[in-house]
C-alpha cells in the first residue's frame, strides 16, 4: 500500500476509538494524519502515539457541528499540506437512550448536527480540496444502526441511515472525478460508545452474534485503510458491514 506514502490523510473523532485506531493503521502505511477532535488533549494524545513511533501527525481541533469552523479548519489543513487525500469522517455521537415519545427535539438536533450533517460540512470541504487534485478518498463511518431499527435510538438511527445515503449520493456524483466515497457499518466495538448502550442490549447482541463477542477498533481500522487503497479500487459508494454476522440474524 505505497499509495498513502507522503500523502495526507485526515480523521475526525481521531482521539479514541475506531478513529484513534484509524489513524494510527494509516501511520503505519506512511500517510501523514491530521488528526481532529472537538477534545484537544485526547487528539493530542492520539499524535503523540503516532510521532513517537516514527508516525506523522499534527493536531487540529474541530467542532464538527460547526459549519464555520469545519470550513476554516479543512481550508486551513489544504492550505498548509497542500492537498488532502484521504478523509475518515469518523466524529460522532450516540445520544441519549428513549422512546420517541419522550425523546427531547434538542437531543434529537444534537445528535442529527454531529453525526449527519457534521459529516456532510466535513465531505462538503474535502470534495472541494479534492477535485482541484482530480483525486480522492472518503470513507464515512456509519453504524449498523444505519441499516437496522434501534428501538430507544431514533435519532442516532436516523443519522446513521443518512450517512449511508449520503455515501452514496457522493460516490454518484464524484465517481468520474476520481473520487471514491465508501462507508463502513460497525456493529458493536469496544469503544467509549458502547457504555452508553443498555447492558441488556449489549448483552444480547453478545448472545445472539455468531461470533460471540464484540469488534475492536483495529478490525474497524483495517477495513477503513481497506477501503482507501487501490485494492478497492472499483468499489464506491459501498457500506461495508464490520458486525461478525449479527446483521444476518
Amino acid at each position: 500500500m505505497t499509495e498513502f506514502k507522503n500523502k495526507i490523510a485526515l480523521v475526525t473523532g481521531a482521539g479514541a476509538g475506531i478513529g484513534r485506531a484509524t489513524a494510527v493503521a494509516l501511520s503505519v502505511k506512511g500517510a501523514k494524519v491530521i488528526v481532529t477532535d472537538f477534545n484537544e488533549t485526547s487528539g493530542n494524545e492520539t499524535v503523540t502515539k503516532i510521532n513517537s513511533s516514527g508516525g506523522k501527525a499534527i493536531f487540529y481541533k474541530l467542532d464538527v457541528s460547526n459549519n464555520e469552523e469545519v470550513k476554516s479548519v479543512i481550508n486551513t489543513i489544504y492550505k498548509n499540506e497542500g492537498s488532502i487525500d484521504f478523509a475518515v469522517n469518523n466524529a460522532g455521537v450516540g445520544g441519549n437512550f428513549a422512546g420517541i415519545h419522550d425523546l427531547d427535539v434538542n437531543d434529537w438536533n444534537n445528535t442529527i448536527n454531529i453525526n449527519l450533517t457534521g459529516v456532510f460540512s466535513c465531505m462538503q470541504s474535502q470534495i472541494q480540496c479534492m477535485l482541484k487534485k482530480g483525486f480522492g478518498r472518503i470513507v464515512n463511518v456509519a453504524s449498523m444502526a444505519g441499516i437496522k431499527g434501534v428501538g430507544g435510538g431514533s435519532a442516532y438511527c436516523a443519522s446513521k441511515h443518512g450517512v449511508l445515503g449520503l455515501t452514496k449520493s457522493a460516490a454518484i456524483e464524484f465517481g468520474a472525478h476520481n473520487i471514491r466515497v465508501n462507508a463502513v457499518c460497525p456493529g458493536f466495538i469496544e469503544t467509549d460508545l458502547i457504555k452508553g448502550v443498555p447492558k441488556k442490549i449489549l448483552e444480547f447482541n453478545t448472545h445472539v452474534n455468531p461470533m460471540k463477542r464484540v469488534g475492536n477498533t483495529k478490525e474497524v481500522a483495517d477495513t477503513i485503510v481497506w477501503l482507501l487503497c487501490d485494492e478497492s479500487s472499483f468499489v464506491n459508494g459501498s457500506s461495508m458491514t464490520i458486525d461478525g454476522g449479527y446483521g444476518n440474524v
